[in-house]
């Protein structure tokens, strides 16, 4: 059933969030957690209940897969490229955000050694961006 371009782009936009969210639930079905830096996500559930869960978002997907068939709603591809560099920009504006001078806002100065050592790596790690970003330039 083909939807009116407002409508179906509305739909697309809640698909690919959902589909984002399946992706990341399976993701983490799979690997039992997350090992982040911060945020570690531990396993408390079964085998037997992972596996059950598993089953089930893969027919979810399958359910999301049949909605945007029935409301024609078609692929966009991107290119991986593009989705590197947009990832690469949004860490940089969000490093940026944690230099000294931008976290003044509340209200407990950093001492001098911690604000110098901080600018520092925030520097470092904008530096490995910026070459990550020059990488994907280059051809």
């Amino acid at each position: 059933m083909k939807l009116h371009e407002f409508h179906a782009r509305s739909l697309e936009s809640t698909l690919i969030l959902a589909d984002e969210s399946v992706l990341r639930i399976r993701r983490l079905l799979r690997d039992a957690g997350q090992r982040g830096i911060i945020r570690q996500i531990t396993n408390s559930l079964s085998e037997v209940k992972r596996d059950e869960l598993e089953s089930n978002a893969e027919e979810l997907h399958r359910m999301f897969t049949k909605f945007a068939e029935d409301f024609s709603l078609e692929p966009h591809p991107l290119d991986l490229r593009r989705v590197l560099d947009a990832e690469l920009s949004s860490l940089w504006v969000d490093l940026q955000d944690c230099r000294p001078d931008r976290m003044k806002g509340y209200g407990q100065p950093f001492s001098p050694e911690a604000q110098k050592r901080l600018e520092s790596t925030i520097e470092d790690l904008l530096a490995q961006i910026e070459a990550m970003r020059m990488t994907l330039l280059e051809d």
